[in-house]
């Protein structure tokens, strides 16, 4: 085919023709936009968690921990041995707080006899008996104070992570 000087120009002056966009690019964008609204909800989450959390603090651990989780609560003169401050538990722990170690020091029921008599009441029980013998709403309520404690923590940040 013989094309004409003009027709050879218009040709090269005409704008490109739009290149389809690939179809393996063409769901990132999406993809990008489900992971932030996945990450989103799980902060919301983890949010609700501690608010959650802290209702249960001040229901059934205020009186002696303190509102504040100071240990100086109402009760707190009363008792034999003091409460301790929940808010320095990260000098104990780690902060990040070791999430097992103080679930179990909340749950109770598997603390050893040997290490002498329990100060705090067994809240794995009582919450058993609360929750009708359901051991999963059980572990939900003791993670939801466990994220409500590491939220008050004063002490400083360590590298140690959770097991």
């Amino acid at each position: 085919m013989h094309l004409t000087r003009r027709q050879n120009c218009e040709i090269k002056l005409a704008k490109p023709a739009k290149r389809p966009v690939r179809a393996a690019f063409a769901g990132v964008p999406i993809i990008a936009v489900c992971c932030l609204v996945l990450l989103g909800a799980f902060s919301v989450a983890r949010a609700d968690d501690v608010a959650e959390g802290r209702a249960m603090y001040l229901e059934h651990c205020a009186s002696c921990h303190g509102i504040t989780g100071d240990g100086k609560g109402p009760v707190a003169r009363a008792l034999k041995t003091p409460p301790t401050n929940l808010r320095l538990l990260s000098d104990l722990y780690g902060n990040p707080l070791q999430d097992a170690k103080v679930a179990r020091a909340i749950d109770g029921r598997a603390e050893v006899k040997a290490h002498g008599p329990r100060d705090m009441p067994v809240w794995g029980k009582r919450f058993l008996s609360a929750d009708h013998g359901d051991e999963s709403k059980v572990k939900e309520r003791i993670r939801k104070l466990v994220a409500y404690l590491q939220s008050i923590q004063t002490g400083a940040r360590t590298a140690r992570r959770n097991p």
